[in-house]
């Protein structure tokens, strides 16, 4: 067979060719299927050839080697689709199309290395996007177990995703913000000023619902009439609202509880009770036509206008209140504060009250103890000194 030089007057090498243009492509039939690559230099077309023959030595099916992240992607979260509630994979979708999809998503899977994950994560929570860590702990809890998925069938042998968001939260740079519970001083702050204010009428009953009971805001906003019971002075949570993208706008959906364990009764406090029946007797007075949503209604939250609260609602309403009262209280504001922290200050108030750890998960919904248990952690924390305060002249009393 004639030698074959390129235009530098290298050899090439059986099924190896130089276009007029200078670009390099190696061509090969392997069990009568034609594979081809391509390269803008010999050098770079011998890597990949050597890559190439590795690979089947390895045993790997040479079509895969040229899946990407987002191929994986698309076929995990066409799966989720089909088994997790609609919103769950709403929000998956969501985070994976913003952080990853145009960025990592289009690398080779074979090509992906721990390094590049952990400096595609560093990158995200210190470049230009700066998300926290609790952001990016959730856009690992889609890739890790998205990757695993290339693992089980024996595309890749390791998943590069494992491990790397635990070596990053172990940099104390990178810890999580905790988020903090109101004060008793704060919360009564806030809460006589929203008593004292008919501006705030149509959701202040809300807001004690909230602070009394310790429920997410999606329950809150979802919870109907039929879920109270004034006789047995309980509160049934089985639902909630939540969200899906719909062509470019947000839309309120109904779905069950977060979790099974998001199912649940709630006693009623005293407050959250005439809260309820005030709430009741507004609307009536008012003559407000219930809404209808998917088949839905008697909702016990209404806004003046007649139509149930979203999310952002209830939240600007707060922050305007917050904003009003600051104003009024120059110097001892409040802190600016959500609706989860409204939550937390519940649960807080609750863990420092019983140390019954069943019955605070119960309460709070929580799937797993040891969410719990970091509540009761955090709520614990505060009461240290006052517990050694009371060992003072307890465990050294010895002749006295």
């Amino acid at each position: 067979m004639a030698v074959r030089l390129d235009s530098k007057r290298r050899r090439l090498k059986k099924g190896e060719y130089e276009s007029k243009d200078g670009y390099y492509t190696y061509r090969v039939m392997l069990e009568g299927k034609r594979y081809i690559l391509s390269a803008n230099s010999l050098s770079e077309l011998r890597d990949k050839e050597n890559e190439f023959y590795d690979n089947l030595d390895s045993g790997i099916d040479i079509d895969k080697s040229k899946i990407t992240i987002n191929d994986i992607a698309d076929k995990y979260l066409s799966d989720k689709q089909r088994t997790v509630q609609v919103t769950t994979y709403h929000t998956m979708l969501a985070i994976y199309d913003r952080y990853a999809r145009n960025t990592i998503g289009k690398k080779r899977l074979l090509d992906l290395k721990r390094s590049h994950v952990k400096d595609f994560y560093l990158d995200l929570i210190s470049g230009n996007k700066k998300i926290s860590i609790s952001t990016l702990s959730r856009l690992d809890t889609v890739l890790k177990p998205m990757v695993e998925t290339a693992v089980n069938d024996d595309i890749i042998l390791k998943n590069p995703f494992r491990g790397v968001i635990g070596e990053i939260r172990g940099e104390s740079h990178f810890s999580n913000r905790k988020i903090p519970a109101l004060t008793v001083k704060q919360q009564n702050a806030f809460m006589d000023y929203v008593f004292n204010m008919d501006k705030h009428i149509y959701i202040r009953n809300m807001i004690i619902f909230l602070l009394g009971t310790g429920c997410r805001i999606g329950e809150t906003v979802g919870l109907r009439w039929s879920d109270i019971d004034f006789d047995r002075n309980t509160v049934s949570i089985n639902h909630a609202v939540g969200y899906i993208r719909q062509n470019g706008h947000y839309k309120q959906i109904f779905k069950s509880t977060k979790l099974k364990a998001g199912e649940r009764e709630i006693p009623m406090l005293t407050e959250v009770r005439k809260a309820l029946l005030n709430e009741k007797r507004m609307q009536e007075i008012l003559g407000l036509d219930q809404p209808v949503i998917e088949g839905y209604t008697g909702f016990v939250f209404l806004s003046e206008r007649g139509t149930i609260f979203t999310r952002e609602n209830v939240a600007t309403q707060i922050k305007q209140i917050i904003k009003e009262y600051n104003k009024e209280h120059i110097d001892d504001p409040l802190p600016m504060f959500t609706t989860h922290q409204l939550r937390h200050t519940f649960a807080t108030m609750l863990c420092r009250n019983t140390s019954d750890l069943k019955a605070i998960q119960k309460i709070l919904g929580h799937a797993d103890i040891s969410t719990t248990l970091n509540v009761y952690a955090d709520a614990t924390e505060e009461g240290v000194n006052d517990s050694m305060k009371a060992l003072e002249g307890v465990m050294f009393n010895n002749g006295k």
